[in-house]
C-alpha cells in the first residue's frame, strides 16, 4: 500500500476552522491616535484635480484609526473619504503575531501597509512588496513588552470613496 494514502481520510475528515466574528467597522471605537501619514508614494494620485485632491487630504499630521478589538476578527468596512486610506490599532503582546490581509472586495486595488506611531516600519513588520493582488501585512512582536501597530488598509485607485471591503485579522 502506498504510504500517502493513510493519510487521505485523516485530511478528509478533519473540521474545518471555526469562521471568524465578523465587526462592523462602525461599532469600533477610535483609537487614542492614529499613525504618522507614513513616506510612501500614492499609487492611487494622477496629475488631475481629483488626484490633487487626494494628495491634500493625506496631508494631515495623522491618520484616524479604528481600535481592533482582542483575539481574531473579520471586520467589514468602506473607504470613508478621498484620502484613500483606514487605519486601524492592534495592541500585540509580547512574541505574539498578526497577520492583516484584505479578503473581500476588490482585492487587487488595495494594498496593506504595518506602521508604527511614527508612520515607519520598526523590526517585526512584514509588507508584501511584490503586487501579488493579495494586500497583506504581519507584525511579529520581537520584544519583551506590548506595542501598538497601524495597520493601513489603502486604496490604489482615486475614485474607491464608498468602496466595501472586508478585512481579515489573524492573531496568533
Amino acid at each position: 500500500m502506498i504510504p500517502w494514502l493513510l493519510s487521505v481520510p485523516a485530511l478528509l475528515f478533519q473540521s474545518p476552522a471555526a469562521p471568524l466574528r465578523v465587526v462592523d467597522a462602525k461599532d469600533l471605537p477610535r483609537a487614542a491616535r492614529g499613525p504618522m501619514v507614513p513616506r510612501v508614494p500614492d499609487a492611487g494620485a494622477g496629475g488631475d484635480l481629483q488626484g490633487q485632491m487626494r494628495r491634500n487630504a493625506r496631508q494631515g499630521p495623522s491618520i484616524p484609526a479604528l481600535q481592533l478589538p482582542a483575539g481574531s476578527v473579520r471586520v467589514r468596512d468602506k473607504i470613508p473619504d478621498i484620502s484613500g486610506w483606514r487605519a486601524y490599532a492592534i495592541e500585540v503582546p509580547a512574541g505574539g503575531k498578526v497577520a492583516v490581509q484584505v479578503v473581500e472586495g476588490r482585492k487587487a486595488w488595495f494594498r496593506v501597509l504595518g506602521v508604527n506611531a511614527w508612520g515607519r516600519e520598526e523590526p517585526g513588520l512584514l509588507q508584501n512588496r511584490i503586487p501579488s493582488g493579495e494586500p497583506r501585512a504581519t507584525y511579529r512582536n520581537p520584544d519583551g513588552e506590548p506595542h501598538t501597530i497601524y495597520f493601513i488598509v489603502d486604496t490604489l485607485d482615486p475614485d474607491m470613496v464608498g468602496e466595501v471591503f472586508e478585512v481579515e485579522v489573524i492573531r496568533s
